[in-house]
C-alpha cells in the first residue's frame, strides 16, 4: 500500500510540475519514475505488479490509436504527403539500422532499432502543436499525417518485432511470417467488424446502461489482447486491431469515452515504469554515449526528412519546422525496445542506452519549443490558433454574425456589419490572410469551417447568423450541409458564383443565398441584416455604405 500511495503522489506531483513548465505530463512521468525506483530513492523495489499496469497502459493507447484510423481520415492525406511518410520511415529505418549494424548490433536487431527510432512521439508532437498554436496550420496537418502513417506502421513493426526473435528462422522467412500474420489479422478484422461487433455494440447501447457498455468495451479491448497474445503475437497489436474494429461504427466517440478514463491514468504507469527501469548509474557513467546518440537522432532525422520534404515540393521554411519537429523518438520506441530485450534481439545494457537516448530528444523537442515559442510568433503571429485557443479566444462571443471565408467578399462583408454595429467573427483557412487581418485588430480566426469540430470550438451554434461567403460552390455547400445537421436552428446565408448553384444551396439548408454580381457584398449585408433582425421590415441604403 506505501508503495501505492508514493507511486500516486509522485506521478500527480511531477505530471502537474511538468504541466506547469510547458514540458508535457510524460517528461514528467519518466522523471518521477526513475526518482523512487530501484536505481534511485528504492521506493519501488518489484517492478513486475507495475509493470503489468504499464502493460495496460500501452495496450489501451494502441486501442485509441485504432479508434483514431478511421478510414475517411486516411483518405484525407493527400498522395504526395502519403509519399513523404513512407519514405521518411523507410530512408530513416534504413540508415538508423545501417549504422546500427555497423555498431555491432546484428541484423535483426538493428531492423527493430532502425523501425524503432525512426518513429516520432505523437504525445509530444500533438502537444507542441498545441502549445505554439499551430495545430490547424499547414505545419500541422502535415504532420500529424506524418505521424498517422507512422502510427499505422506501429502494428506491422510490433509483429515483425515478435517474428524476429529466437527459433523464427531466416530473416526473409521471419519477414513473410510477419505479413501473414498481418493479413491474417487483418482479415479477422473485417469479418467480425462486419458479421459481429456492429449487432453487439447496438444491442447493448439499447439497454442504456453505462456501466454495461463500459464493461464491453474493457472486454474488448482485454479480450482481442489476450487472443492476439495467444496467438504468438503482442498485446498490444491485438488492442490496436480492437480499435479498429470500432472505429467506423457508430459507437466509436461512446467507446473512446469509456477508454479516456483509463488510458491516461495507465499510460502513465507506463512512462513512470519506463523511468524506473532507467539505472541511475548506469544513465550517469554512460552519459556520453547517451547524449551522442540523442544529438545524432535529432540531427539525423532532421536531415532525411528536411531532404526528403524539399524533394516532395514543400516550401524550405515549412520543410525545415516539420524536420525540427518530427525529430525525436516516439513513445512506441519504448515498447519496441523492452519487446526487442525480451525477444534476445537486442543486449539489455543497448536497450538502456537507446531507451535513456530516446527520452532525452523528446524532452529536448519540448523545452526547444517552450523557448522559441515566442520567437516562432515574433516571426509568424498567433493567428492560426489550436481548437483549444479556438474555443477560448471565442466562448464569450454571442448573438453575433459568423463570415465564414475572408476573401475579398468576406472582407467586404464584415466592414459593411462592422460599420452597422452588428458584431461580426470570421473563419478563414489562410493563415497569411489571417495573420495580416489580425495584425489589424480584426476578429479573424484560422480554421477549416468544413470540419465540425472547428465549427464547435469556435462556439457558431451561439451566433444568431452564419454567413457563408466562400467562393467555391462545392465547399459553400458542404459547408452549409454540415451547419444544417450540427445546428438545425441556425439561421445561414450563401453566396453562389452563378443562378445555377442557388438550389444545391437551397437543398443543402441555406435559408437564403445570394449570387455574386458587381455589389455582392453589400447585397450580402444587406440579407444579413434582414436575417439577423427578422422584425426589422427595410434597410435605409446609406446604412451600409
Amino acid at each position: 500500500m506505501w508503495e501505492v500511495l508514493v507511486i500516486l503522489s509522485v506521478f500527480i506531483a511531477f505530471a502537474a510540475l511538468s504541466e506547469r513548465l510547458r514540458l508535457g505530463t510524460v517528461l514528467g512521468f519518466l522523471v518521477g519514475g526513475a526518482l523512487i525506483g530501484p536505481s534511485a530513492l528504492g521506493v519501488v523495489h518489484e517492478l513486475e505488479a507495475v509493470r503489468e499496469l504499464a502493460d495496460l497502459g500501452i495496450v489501451f493507447l494502441l486501442f485509441n490509436l485504432g479508434l483514431e484510423l478511421k478510414i475517411e481520415r486516411l483518405r484525407l492525406i493527400g498522395g504526395r504527403i502519403y509519399l513523404l511518410a513512407v519514405t521518411q520511415l523507410l530512408v530513416t529505418a534504413g540508415a538508423i539500422a545501417w549504422i546500427a549494424q555497423m555498431l555491432g548490433i546484428g541484423v535483426e536487431g538493428a531492423i527493430v532499432v532502425g523501425g524503432a527510432l525512426a518513429l516520432s512521439s505523437t504525445a509530444v508532437v500533438l502537444r507542441v502543436l498545441r502549445d505554439l498554436g499551430r495545430t490547424l496550420t499547414q505545419l500541422g496537418r502535415v504532420a500529424i499525417a506524418i505521424l498517422l502513417v507512422q502510427d499505422v506502421a506501429v502494428g506491422p513493426l510490433l509483429v515483425l518485432t515478435k517474428a524476429l526473435g529466437p527459433g523464427a528462422g531466416s530473416l526473409t522467412e521471419a519477414l513473410l511470417l510477419a505479413l501473414g500474420k498481418g493479413v491474417l489479422v487483418l482479415l479477422v478484422v473485417v469479418l467480425v467488424a462486419r458479421f459481429a461487433l456492429r449487432p453487439v455494440l447496438a444491442f447493448l447501447a439499447a439497454l442504456d446502461a453505462d456501466e454495461v457498455f463500459t464493461a464491453m468495451t474493457l472486454l474488448l479491448v482485454l479480450g482481442a489482447s489476450f487472443a492476439t497474445e495467444q496467438a504468438g503475437l503482442s498485446m498490444a497489436l491485438g488492442a490496436f486491431v480492437a480499435g479498429l474494429m470500432v472505429a467506423d461504427t457508430e459507437y466509436r466517440h461512446q467507446v473512446a469515452a469509456d477508454i479516456g478514463r483509463f488510458r491516461g491514468l495507465l499510460l502513465g504507469f507506463f512512462f513512470m515504469t519506463v523511468g524506473m527501469t532507467v539505472d541511475a548509474g548506469f544513465a550517469l557513467g554512460h552519459i556520453g554515449p547517451v547524449v551522442a546518440i540523442a544529438a545524432g537522432l535529432l540531427l539525423l532525422k532532421a536531415l532525411l526528412l528536411l531532404g526528403l520534404a524539399v524533394a516532395a515540393g514543400l516550401r524550405r521554411k515549412l520543410a525545415a519546422e516539420l524536420a525540427g519537429l518530427l525529430a525525436q523518438g516516439s513513445e512506441f520506441g519504448f515498447v519496441l525496445m523492452a519487446l526487442a530485450l525480451d525477444s534476445g534481439l537486442v543486449a539489455g545494457e543497448t536497450v538502456q542506452v537507446l531507451t535513456i537516448a530516446i527520452a532525452l530528444s523528446m524532452a529536448f523537442t519540448a523545452v526547444a519549443a517552450t523557448l522559441g515559442r515566442g520567437f516562432l510568433n515574433r516571426i509568424e503571429g498567433e493567428a492560426a490558433a489550436s481548437l483549444q485557443e479556438l474555443a477560448t479566444q471565442t466562448e464569450a462571443v454571442r448573438n453575433h454574425v459568423v463570415v465564414i471565408g475572408f476573401g475579398q467578399v468576406g472582407m467586404a462583408l464584415t466592414r459593411h456589419l462592422v460599420g452597422l454595429r452588428i458584431p461580426v467573427l470570421a473563419i478563414d483557412y489562410d493563415p497569411r490572410r489571417v495573420r495580416a487581418s489580425r495584425a489589424h485588430k480584426l476578429p479573424v480566426y484560422f480554421g477549416n469551417a468544413a470540419r465540425a469540430d472547428v465549427l464547435r470550438a469556435a462556439h457558431v451554434g451561439q451566433a444568431r447568423l452564419v454567413v457563408v461567403a466562400l467562393p467555391s460552390t462545392a465547399t459553400a455547400e458542404r459547408v452549409v450541409s454540415l451547419l444544417r445537421n450540427l445546428f438545425p436552428r441556425l439561421r445561414v446565408l450563401a453566396r453562389v458564383p452563378d443562378d445555377d448553384s442557388v438550389a444545391r444551396l437551397r437543398e443543402a439548408g441555406a435559408d437564403a443565398v445570394v449570387v455574386d454580381g458587381l455589389t455582392t457584398a453589400l447585397d450580402l449585408a444587406q440579407r444579413a441584416v434582414l436575417l439577423y433582425e427578422p422584425e426589422q421590415e427595410r434597410i435605409e441604403p446609406a446604412a451600409s455604405s
